[in-house]
């Protein structure tokens, strides 16, 4: 009797699942009068996911370049994804949303959708066997974690990848595919040019004051040995608490007639200013309460790194004269830089993706309409879906050649 390698068995594996996949776009993925689908039922539907082919190809290239991967786990992997991307995409949830029971759903899925599936776990199967005995413990472990983040980020970012390529409303049984033209009317449209200009200009002002005063504020508690953990939870409060509790509790400080503010400036003689509805100070306003709100993080971050520091380094700056300055400057920050970057690139990423203080604090008024929440009103306010989720892939590769030009610009400081 001839045995089979887990390689051999793995391949065999793999092409019986692509035949099922492959069987299944020949077959009704609905029963009955109820049908859910992208476009038909026929092979040919599918290559309205086109872009997510493309992607995946993409991504297995990259992966098999780096040896991150090999190339039949690689195309497991990558046909595990399409394929499960593609039931994603094919299916009508609101029919699944209505039914009363799962079986309702179960009883409504057609031939296509179960050879598909079962297709799935074969090549599932296969991935399983071409991972490394000793990994596939730490695997399991991950895995329901895995099917979350595959299931409300990966796979609904692979949708709005799709449907950016389409006239996609939600009212409107049509949609038809449209190319770029979603993309050539981002980079068109001033109201979006604008909408991005504002997040900049909101990163700009966030990122610096944030960064400076945090790090000042964790080298003084540094310094202090006692009520470290009394500081501790009073700056950290904000951080933790809800962005919408602090945005409302800042709009009536703001408030021109009764807040807080206007009656602190009062005292010294100065007119009620219209914080949040001024267009030349609004922005700033937010600014003011973004960096209160989350400054104490920052400060986690850096104590964490200042404890890092041996103090045998701190002690020999002691005994050779070394000034308070000179400790900062020369030893302490060079030692931070990993604090520093970390800090760097998630406050530029949370910056420019800032949201709930704007739709809060100003509704998006007195030039305020950040880049997603223009993204945000013209999704689910005008119900241009397909051309919202091009604007945040357009996002999307702005905030990613961001990191990685500061990435690459903090690895040649660090090689320096």
């Amino acid at each position: 009797m001839v045995e089979l390698s887990d390689n051999s068995l793995s391949k065999i594996l793999i092409a019986a699942g692509l035949l099922l996949i492959i069987l299944s776009f020949f077959l009704p993925y609905a029963s009955g009068e109820v049908v859910y689908r992208v476009a038909d039922f026929s092979f040919w539907g599918a290559f309205n996911l086109l872009p997510v082919y493309i992607v995946l190809v993409c991504l297995f290239a990259l992966f098999l370049a780096i040896g991150k991967i090999s190339f039949l786990l690689g195309t497991a992997v990558s046909l595990l994804v399409l394929n499960i991307t593609i039931i994603f995409m094919r299916t009508e949830w609101q029919e699944v949303l209505r039914s009363k029971f799962f079986l309702d759903f179960l009883g409504i899925a057609g031939y296509g959708w179960w050879i598909s599936l079962i297709g799935s776990v074969v090549v599932l199967v296969a991935v399983v066997r071409l991972i490394p005995d000793k990994k596939r413990a730490p695997y399991l472990f991950i895995l329901p974690s895995l099917f979350g983040v595959c299931f409300l980020t990966f796979f609904p970012a692979m949708f709005a990848f799709f449907i950016s390529f389409h006239r996609w409303n939600i009212l409107v049984p049509n949609k038809p595919f449209v190319g770029l033209a979603n993309f050539r009317k981002a980079f068109t449209d001033e109201y979006f040019l604008r909408s991005l200009w504002i997040s900049f200009k909101y990163a700009l002002g966030v990122i610096p004051v944030k960064i400076v005063i945090s790090f000042f504020f964790a080298l003084l508690i540094y310094s202090i040995p006692k009520f470290k953990s009394v500081f501790r939870v009073i700056y950290f409060l904000p951080a933790v608490t809800s962005v919408v509790a602090i945005s409302v509790i800042w709009t009536w400080i703001y408030h021109p007639y009764y807040g807080v503010a206007n009656y602190l400036i009062g005292l010294f003689g100065a007119e009620p200013i219209n914080w949040l509805g001024n267009p030349e100070i609004a922005i700033w306003s937010v600014v003011f309460v973004s960096v209160w709100r989350s400054v104490g993080y920052s400060i986690i971050i850096f104590l964490a790194g200042l404890n890092n520091i041996p103090s045998i380094i701190l002690e020999a700056s002691d005994i050779d004269g070394a000034t308070r300055w000179q400790k900062v400057k020369n030893i302490i920050i060079p030692l931070m830089k990993p604090s520093l970057v970390f800090v760097f690139i998630t406050s530029t990423i949370g910056a420019i993706q800032v949201f709930t203080e704007i739709y809060m604090m100003t509704g998006g008024n007195a030039d305020t309409k950040t880049a997603v929440f223009y993204i945000w009103q013209t999704g689910f306010n005008k119900l241009q879906m397909g051309y919202a989720s091009s604007m945040s892939i357009v996002l999307f590769a702005i905030i990613l050649v961001i990191t990685l030009v500061q990435m690459r610009v903090t690895k040649i400081f660090k090689e320096e």
